[in-house]
């Protein structure tokens, strides 16, 4: 019995890696950690509202736009708000519709990704555009790294993408499930559309992106570095960089070595 139920286990988690965990509240906030913020409510399509924060930095004049994993909701993340803030960025982030504070959403935590998520990181963009005049950075991780890339990729006022771990190929994707027995879909008709990331970063970038940076885990049990070595040579933009963690096996590489994850973002904007 013992025995069955390990095997059981063993069979689950690799879904469990990879599913979508929305979380409602907050078990930290920026106040509990006395950060300077404000908070936003932005419009999205289907009116949706998006629950943000955002964090003023007066060491410089570039904006992060961070969308996360799926995983929680935005308060899991604000050490590495904290840190990008200390750096000198300037920080958006925000929670995907069924997440946090933002508005009610029916969410299947085995359904790899939303198209609705893709309408929410244009949504925050939007308002990014419209209200700060900085320069303006997406990054993110996982499903957040992909939609980053994704939509960013030929967005007016986008100079850079930071992206750890995004999704390559959604055909490609649908068998790898298959292989490591993860019981995920994916929405109808993404695979060969606007919403791969592969089709999307062979067509000509956005007028004022200057450069992606591509993070990877060496043993990331999605993407091989062969997936994000031709991610990498597809892209059309001229300054591009892949970074590998040789110990990751998670989506997102920040928990690996937070120092040389941060340094790795720095340079990477600095160079811009």
């Amino acid at each position: 019995m013992r025995l069955t139920s390990l095997l059981f286990l063993l069979f689950l988690i690799p879904s469990a890696l990879f599913a979508l965990s929305p979380k409602r509240n907050y078990s930290r906030t920026p106040h509990d950690l006395h950060m300077t913020y404000e908070k936003l409510s932005i419009p999205s399509t289907n009116n949706m509202q998006l629950h943000a924060w955002y964090f003023p930095s007066d060491l410089g004049d570039q904006l992060m736009i961070i969308s996360h994993d799926g995983v929680g909701n935005m308060g899991d993340y604000l050490e590495r708000v904290r840190i990008l803030v200390n750096y000198g960025f300037s920080v958006v982030i925000y929670d995907y519709r069924g997440f946090g504070q933002s508005s009610d959403f029916n969410i299947d935590k085995y359904q790899y990704i939303y198209k609705e998520f893709y309408d929410d990181f244009d949504a925050v963009y939007n308002y990014c555009e419209a209200r700060f005049h900085h320069e303006l950075i997406a990054y993110g991780w996982g499903i957040g790294a992909g939609i980053s890339l994704v939509r960013g990729y030929q967005k007016d006022d986008i100079a850079g993408i930071i992206a750890d771990e995004p999704f390559v190929d959604f055909t490609k994707l649908k068998t790898q499930f298959s292989k490591i027995n993860a019981i995920m879909t994916l929405p109808a008709g993404i695979e060969n559309s606007s919403y791969n990331a592969l089709n999307m970063v062979k067509n000509q970038p956005g007028e004022k992106l200057r450069g992606i940076l591509y993070l990877h885990g060496s043993k990331n049990f999605l993407y091989s570095t062969d997936d994000m070595e031709l991610l990498l040579a597809s892209t059309t933009l001229e300054f591009t960089e892949l970074y590998q963690f040789d110990v990751a096996s998670r989506m997102d590489n920040f928990t690996v070595n937070e120092s040389e994850y941060a340094r790795q973002i720095y340079a990477f904007v600095l160079n811009l």
